[in-house]
């Protein structure tokens, strides 16, 4: 991302929330890098959901379907 990365989004997706009394976002972060560290990092963050890629569509169907 040209301005911040997925996991400062979703920090500030966090306290925009927190700030404002709203209910959760689902915020699924979809990414390249498969770490341990990353991972860990991306739930500290707020994530719902970590997915690497390659993901396929079929499965990422199924996983919005169930979020809705």
């Amino acid at each position: 991302m040209p301005v911040m990365d997925g996991l400062e989004s979703t920090r500030l997706i966090r306290g925009f929330e927190r700030e404002r009394k709203l209910k959760p976002a689902n915020v699924i972060l979809l990414t390249g890098l498969a770490s341990a560290s990353v991972q860990q990092e991306a739930f500290s963050s707020g994530a719902n959901l970590f997915l690497t890629k390659p993901v396929r569509l079929k499965d990422l169907g199924r996983i919005l379907e169930q979020i809705e």
